[in-house]
């Protein structure tokens, strides 16, 4: 009876035990999990944003603060370009300084002009470009420059490129992830003001480039075949205060709406738009605007119709054609067999000199020139994708039809 006795005590004890350190187990545990809800409550608070990064905030807004003060603009060229490995039309504008000699990017004042945040957000990338993307520009004279990313909410981007230097807070927190590659990058996260000196820049033409994921451009049918974030560009002037607007518009080159230009061109069943090589290389390696071909309308000229080929003659060009006819808009599959004869073309002011792409002009035309540059055949098939065959230095008379040597496209 004595051992039973003294039995009950030792249980007792012993589940109290157990009790306890359930309890402090179960107390722990329910801290950590309450730890890790709120960390993956912040995180879905914060959001991942447009180029997967972590984010905050949401919604557009209108930008007071221009990257480059607006008396220190030259001109204001619209979105839409194409030219050289620009093969699809331009995803940002083109602002060029006052004193910009050429189209350079070689400087001896890198510093002449300030850049600035031009909202308060952070900057969440940068590229650094020790050479010209394009292998065929590499022998021509070179200098750094870099692109920079802005996040001002998970909505809401902007984007500037060829920045002649970065300021001391930005350069002292970049780390480039592949620093001995031709283009090192980096992810980064630094906090910026709206009008905080970020970097700057010398008397030659820089990009500009405002995203707004709530506002997808519905006139490009494949955005991925290009880069997956222009499907969210936006026109400038539709996202700046009416001040800045109104000192904007006395630099930009285009007169009409859009007044930022556009990239979406797009039709499905025509020939009008972006086209893409079937059996291309679908990671974009370098290079990859070779597989790439857009029939589209002049930038500034918009009554002017543009063929953009990746590969014409061994170099990515941009041509004007004959009579500036057949509409691509109203080339379809029952239109057979279409050929263009290709020219180069050239800017004019209003009187019919020549405008130099440097200095402000109003009222620009664009027009073919004398300069014959070859032949391009089209031919829609009952797929939807497209025949293509390109023919340099003939005329449409040396043309008949396909060869063997025609490929294949698609959206």
């Amino acid at each position: 009876m004595s051992n039973q006795k003294g039995f009950v005590p030792i249980l007792a004890i012993f589940l109290v035990v157990v009790v306890l350190i359930g309890g402090i187990f179960l107390f722990n545990t329910r801290g950590r999990n309450q730890q890790s809800t709120k960390d993956y409550t912040d995180l879905m608070q914060r959001g991942s944003g447009l180029f997967s990064s972590q984010c905050e905030g949401k919604g557009a807004g209108k930008l007071s603060t221009f990257p480059l003060d607006p008396k220190d603009i030259e001109l204001i060229v619209p979105m839409g370009r194409v030219q050289d490995s620009h093969v699809t039309p331009t995803d940002h504008q083109y602002i060029v300084p006052k004193g910009t000699a050429g189209g350079s990017l070689v400087t001896d004042a890198p510093k002449m002009y300030n850049i600035k945040a031009p909202a308060d957000g952070y900057i969440i990338n940068i590229e650094l470009f020790k050479e010209p993307v394009e292998t065929s520009y590499r022998k021509d004279p070179y200098q750094n420059n870099y692109l920079v990313i802005f996040e001002h909410s998970c909505d809401f981007y902007t984007r500037l490129i060829h920045i002649d230097t970065l300021s001391d807070k930005v350069n002292s927190q970049v780390k480039f992830d592949n620093p001995d590659s031709q283009h090192p990058y980096a992810y980064t996260r630094i906090k910026v003001e709206e009008g905080e000196i970020i970097g700057t820049v010398g008397p030659h033409s820089i990009d500009f480039q405002i995203m707004d994921t709530n506002n997808k451009d519905k006139n490009i049918i494949s955005p991925d075949n290009i880069d997956s974030f222009s499907v969210y560009t936006v026109d400038t002037f539709e996202y700046v205060s009416d001040s800045l607007k109104a000192e904007l518009l006395h630099k930009n080159l285009k007169r009409k709406e859009p007044l930022g230009g556009k990239i979406g061109y797009d039709k499905e069943g025509t020939l009008l738009g972006n086209w893409f090589k079937v059996g291309r290389d679908k990671n974009k390696k370098e290079e990859y605007w070779t597989q790439n071909l857009s029939i589209v309308y002049d930038h500034i000229d918009e009554s002017q119709i543009r063929i953009s080929l990746g590969e014409f003659g061994g170099y990515p060009k941009a041509y004007g054609v004959k009579d500036n006819s057949p509409d691509p808009k109203e080339v379809t599959q029952d239109s057979g067999l279409v050929k263009y004869e290709l020219y180069k073309f050239d800017y004019y002011k209003t009187d019919e000199t020549k405008w130099d792409t440097i200095s402000f002009a109003s009222g620009l035309t664009a027009k073919n020139t004398e300069e014959l540059a070859g032949v391009v055949l089209f031919e829609i098939q009952s797929d939807g994708k497209l025949k293509v065959e390109t023919f340099p230095g003939k005329t449409k008379d040396q043309v008949s039809g396909f060869t063997n040597s025609a490929k294949v496209y698609e959206r």
